[in-house]
């Protein structure tokens, strides 16, 4: 079983051990700097006290010049399951420092607002090799669809809509990349998804801000992946209609929608899920929607591998990718 977070040290104080060149904070102390950060949008200035409120002394805020990107992460415990931290990590001295902030703190809410994580993902046992590029495949659909989910409020906040996204003016050669898998083939099983997720990317940053060029990325990636795979066609018109249906705005239907939608993309879907609550004594707690055994003693005779899916999220490196 592959853990993917590690667990979070605290200082007394409220203040976050951290290595040099990194500052850190936990609780009150976090939303007080995260609002500095926030100053002149007082909107967002708002939505970090809400944050606060729900997690208390479980956020964690860490900024840095030497981050890479900006991310937002939910930390558990899986056996037995609680909530360890929900952080962020600010990225400093880039443009869109505020923006950044409020794109992450959008991204907490929605655990707030009863929309669950998915925990546990199957691995089919012969494409094990392939565990964390499925587990990324999976951080990368999550991801996307709760920038459609968390678009409009960020420019509700008083943003520009064009500064919800880092944007990246590589121009990504679909021909070559074409050329390159044509000769050097892994299993359709792992280069159908990716294919899939290359047109996705580009499908909702063009939804999001990304204008013509990232509609033009869309459609080039459409063409050369569906020389490989005439069936693309089909799964990207599926992929459209799913995003103008919009049913996984609801928290009831959001856990069927996601494996819905990995499913299409022929990705491994989540088999447990979890959402965060408050507890009697107001404090956020991790509770699955299905219980069930994650330790099978006989997984080694088994077809699947179940990992716990470590509930990280990474929003502007993952779109470096």
């Amino acid at each position: 079983m592959i853990m993917i977070n590690p667990s979070v040290e605290t200082q007394r104080g409220g203040t976050h051990s951290c290595p040099p060149g990194e500052r850190g904070f936990r609780g009150a102390e976090a939303q007080h700097e995260i609002s500095q950060r926030l100053f002149g949008f007082p909107l967002a200035q708002k939505l970090s006290r809400e944050v606060l409120d729900f997690y208390g002394n479980h956020l964690v805020y860490l900024e840095s010049r030497n981050f890479p990107s900006t991310i937002f992460t939910l930390r558990l415990q899986h056996q037995p399951i609680f909530l360890k931290s929900a952080e962020i990590h600010l990225q400093l001295g880039t443009d869109r420092v505020a923006e950044a902030l409020a794109h992450e703190l959008l991204h907490l809410r929605l655990f707030i607002l009863g929309f669950p994580l998915g925990e546990f993902v199957q691995i089919p046992f012969p494409f094990v090799p392939y565990a964390q590029e499925f587990i990324g495949m999976c951080h990368w659909v999550i991801n996307l669809v709760q920038h459609e989910m968390n678009y409009q409020d960020f420019v509700a906040l008083g943003f520009d809509k064009n500064h919800f996204l880092v944007r990246f003016h590589e121009i990504i050669d679909y021909q070559e990349r074409f050329s390159q898998e044509f000769h050097n083939r892994v299993p359709a099983q792992v280069d159908f998804p990716r294919w899939c997720i290359e047109f996705l990317r580009h499908f909702s940053a063009a939804r999001h801000g990304g204008g013509e060029e990232s509609l033009d990325q869309a459609q080039d990636a459409l063409l050369w992946g569906s020389r490989l795979y005439p069936r693309l066609r089909v799964v990207t018109a599926e992929i459209r209609r799913w995003f103008e249906m919009g049913f996984f705005n609801d928290p009831a239907n959001y856990p069927g929608q996601i494996n819905f939608l990995l499913e299409l993309m022929k990705i491994p879907k989540f088999t447990g899920w979890a959402r965060i609550e408050l507890s009697p004594q107001k404090k956020p707690m991790a509770v699955r929607l299905e219980p069930r055994f994650f330790l099978n003693p006989e997984w080694w005779e088994s077809d699947f591998w179940e990992t716990p899916f470590g509930i990280q999220w990474f929003q502007e490196g993952l779109e470096k990718n």
